[in-house]
């Protein structure tokens, strides 16, 4: 069956496969090295993938209480460190195997949903609830930005050019309007954000009456303008690099006001 929410699963498929390449290869000592989450290292990061998988998966989580941890600030980071620090004494294969198992399972269900499950109320990380499909969404970025995480710990290259990665890409940039008016822009004053190869693409907003809209490029000289590589932008993008950070390293290029830039670069980051 093909649902259509069956490009969201794919991408999230390939980044299963991804992490699984990756994790297949290291040695114990590989699975203790630090991630940019506090406090999680690569096992912790593949134990809370593949936990939530099971906890979606329906399968019973036997109950347990972490020591307190400094990283932990709101109740949806308190269940993830309860799944994560309850597999903390596994090995890391035993990690690795639960995330092969549980995720294969998971996909299989997913791809097998209709289009009136896709429509199912299910709880957002966020408090609520919202539909299955939206919520595969809100899966993907999760998937994508801890993909990047392990990648990073690894020191290896950050695979860009694939379908998950562009779908986040493109919904960080789509963020622009809120950004630039969360972020303290002046009342008509534009930024432009320029993403370079090997997927380029830009975006831009303006403020008008407080709120921010997306406009054409065309439509004006930007008062700011920022230029990053893929890699650059979604670790910004998603938190993992603080923005002033960035931009004094080169890493983001601004035509304009540095602490704007931040400032814009910060309200786009919606993960918690």
């Amino acid at each position: 069956m093909t649902n259509s929410e069956a490009a969201t699963i794919e991408a999230i498929a390939g980044c299963c496969a991804r992490i699984e390449a990756m994790c297949t290869a290291i040695d114990e000592a590989g699975w203790h090295r630090p991630t940019a989450l506090p406090g999680w290292d690569i096992q912790d990061v593949v134990a809370h993938l593949g936990s939530l998988d099971a906890m979606l998966l329906g399968r019973y989580e036997e109950h347990h209480e972490p020591p307190a941890a400094q990283h932990v600030r709101n109740p949806l980071g308190a269940l993830n460190e309860r799944l994560v620090d309850r597999r903390r004494g596994w090995p890391g294969a035993a990690v690795l195997a639960e995330f092969r198992e549980v995720t294969a399972l998971r996909l299989a269900q997913l791809r097998a949903l209709d289009e009136n499950q896709l429509a199912e109320e299910v709880p957002s990380p966020r408090g609520g609830t919202i539909p299955q499909g939206r919520f595969l969404g809100v899966r993907l970025w999760d998937f994508v930005v801890h993909d990047m995480d392990i990648t990073e710990a690894l020191e290896l290259p950050l695979a860009v050019d694939n379908p998950a990665s562009q779908r986040v890409l493109d919904e960080m940039l789509s963020l622009l309007p809120r950004a630039v008016a969360k972020g303290g822009i002046a009342e008509g004053g534009m930024v432009t954000v320029e993403i370079t190869e090997p997927l380029p693409r830009s975006a831009s907003a303006v403020v008008r009456e407080g709120r921010g809209h997306a406009v054409d490029a065309a439509a004006g000289k930007a008062a700011l303008h920022l230029r990053a590589s893929p890699a650059a932008f979604l670790r910004v993008g998603s938190g993992r690099r603080a923005p002033a950070e960035a931009i004094a390293a080169g890493v983001i290029e601004v035509d304009g006001d540095a602490g704007d830039a931040a400032s814009v670069l910060t309200a786009i980051n919606v993960v918690p």
